[in-house]
């Protein structure tokens, strides 16, 4: 009854069962309850074949998956528990059986349950009509509303779905079996004999004679072992379709890496997508001046077959100079059973020569307070398997490169850590830098800077204030000046006058306006910040007025 075409058995066993539950609302004849005890019969001796069947099964599968553990031992795995939870189920409803017939008859257990397992003969019950035992312990007196607790329908009921549950789990892409096990374990609510819609706890065990109600719990246990059967062939039939049934081939190159140095290997894995490892298949390549004929699938000309590593064609060539390199082939494979088939293959990879790299040493800085762009490569590697990393500072990656952010001390070592085809890792050799403060920069008042000695008056005076500036320095920063003074001789006394921030003050422009020509002019202790919040001492500036 799991899927597909049943058995005249097992067909005559489901009509019977139909037939059957809808006379549970007749008065229940002598020759009714016989029925029952008829078809219980023909279900128990199903459920032993089923367990026959099964631990057969069940043996064939462990013994495959000790043989080969890579291949089979995740599905026995599984297997394994659905095999356990089909047992518990299959011997917790027996144990229901047991104790509806220990109430109907007060027979001792060993009695009811004997020696190889199997429950006492429906036939030697003498109270196969009777209604209370199934019913006081699996409902309850409320059909709408039935008891939970241990040997109930409703615990019945959770256990069969954590059984369905896991059956589908175990197999979550097959629609098809989902639909078979949802069909077998269907617990919504349905009509009765009258019509009237009841619960499955109710529908089945509610009011019912005991014949009846045992031969629909070994119903139950045979729809467990058929969904078990199935779902378990199902898993040995996928893991024998992995390995042994082909219905298309694909070849497949697989390079160690596509760039190589001149001296070094090209390296290449070359199989079938669908492969079985005790038939492996013949990869040859073109040797020098032979062709491929990708219609007729041979080559034209030298062939050099690959040696095998199982069923994995193993590539190697010497790089014996740069540029662009291409290799074409035929694979041959024969599956058991079948014809031989042919497949064509190309693949290419770049040889290059070592290229030389020059670094100005005296230049290596990095600048404290500001983003220090770095660009970090490997010759050979691309970007994605280079990881960078650096001491005294913070490396991060960047839309375009790198960004460094070096630390107080005066030097900091950029390392790189490249990951092979293979997948092992090795480090690279570091680079040191040295680190600096950023210079200072130099300050400027009416635009006039150290390089100048003279001012004009008009300029003096229209002069905003004092500013900073970084020149011939690679990055664009900002310092502000965050205080200065000014100082003038005027009939013989000084005059000094201070002012924070870079705007000169209502203080200084009357002095200014006092300055005469050839009078020295002291714009002194000039502050400014800059962007990594130091405040620098950029000095003075002295002019004399024009």
């Amino acid at each position: 009854m799991a899927s597909g075409k049943q058995s005249p058995r097992q067909a005559m066993i489901n009509m019977m069962y139909l037939v059957l539950t809808a006379l549970l609302a007749l008065n229940v004849s002598k020759e009714i309850l016989d029925s029952f005890v008829t078809v219980n019969n023909g279900l128990e001796n199903t459920k032993l074949s089923l367990n026959d069947k099964m631990t057969a099964q069940y043996a064939s599968f462990e013994a495959f998956a000790s043989e080969n553990q890579a291949k089979y031992g995740a599905a026995w795995n599984e297997a394994k528990k659905i095999k356990a939870a089909g047992a518990d189920l299959v011997a917790h409803i027996d144990s229901i059986k047991a104790r509806a017939i220990q109430k109907a008859e007060g027979w001792p257990m060993d009695s009811i349950v004997l020696g190889d397992g199997r429950i006492v003969d429906l036939m030697k019950v003498t109270k196969k009509d009777s209604h209370d035992e199934l019913t006081n312990m699996m409902v309850g007196s409320e059909p709408a509303k039935p008891i939970e607790g241990p040997f109930t329908a409703h615990e019945l009921r959770g256990k069969l779905e954590a059984f369905r549950d896991m059956v589908k789990g175990s197999r979550p892409d097959d629609q098809t079996l989902a639909s078979t096990v949802d069909r077998l374990f269907d617990f919504s609510d349905k009509p009765d004999a009258s019509g009237t819609m009841n619960n499955w706890s109710s529908l089945n065990f509610y009011h019912v004679p005991m014949a009846a109600g045992i031969t629909i719990l070994s119903k139950i246990q045979s729809d467990v072992r058929n969904a078990e059967g199935e779902v378990v062939k199902r898993m040995m039939d996928a893991v024998e379709g992995k390995s042994f049934k082909f219905n298309k081939l694909t070849t497949i190159v697989k390079p160690l890496s596509s760039f190589v140095t001149i001296g070094s290997k090209y390296q290449a894995e070359i199989f079938l997508g669908a492969y079985d490892d005790q038939n492996a298949p013949e990869v040859y390549i073109a040797g020098p001046g032979a062709t491929v004929d990708t219609v007729a699938k041979k080559i034209v000309g030298e062939s050099i077959k690959l040696p095998m590593n199982g069923a994995k064609a193993q590539l190697e060539q010497m790089a014996s100079g740069a540029g662009i390199r291409t290799v074409k082939g035929i694979i041959k494979f024969k599956p058991v059973g079948g014809e031989e088939t042919t497949e064509v293959f190309e693949t290419t990879y770049e040889v290059a020569a070592p290229s030389l790299v020059v670094s100005p040493t005296k230049m290596n800085v990095f600048y404290r307070g500001v983003d220090n762009p770095v660009d970090i490569s490997v010759s050979g590697y691309s970007p994605g398997d280079v990881a960078a990393s650096m001491s005294n500072g913070t490396l991060s990656k960047a839309a375009n490169g790198w960004i460094v952010k070096p630390g107080k001390d005066t030097e900091a070592t950029v390392s790189a850590t490249v990951t092979n085809p293979d997948g092992t890792k090795k480090a690279m050799p570091g680079i040191k830098f040295r680190v600096k403060n950023v210079p200072n920069p130099t300050p400027y008042f009416g635009g006039k800077s150290v390089n100048d000695e003279t001012i004009k008056k008009t300029d003096l005076t229209a002069a905003a204030g004092v500013i900073a500036k970084m020149i011939d320095f690679e990055f664009d920063l900002k310092f502000d000046v965050v205080e200065y003074k000014v100082t003038m001789v005027v009939n013989g006394v000084p005059l000094e006058k201070s002012t924070k921030g870079p705007a000169v003050s209502g203080d200084m422009k009357e002095i200014f306006q006092k300055a005469k020509p050839g009078q020295k002019i002291y714009i002194e202790g000039i502050k400014a910040r800059g962007p990594d919040g130091t405040v620098r001492n950029l000095g003075a500036l002295s002019f004399k007025v024009t």
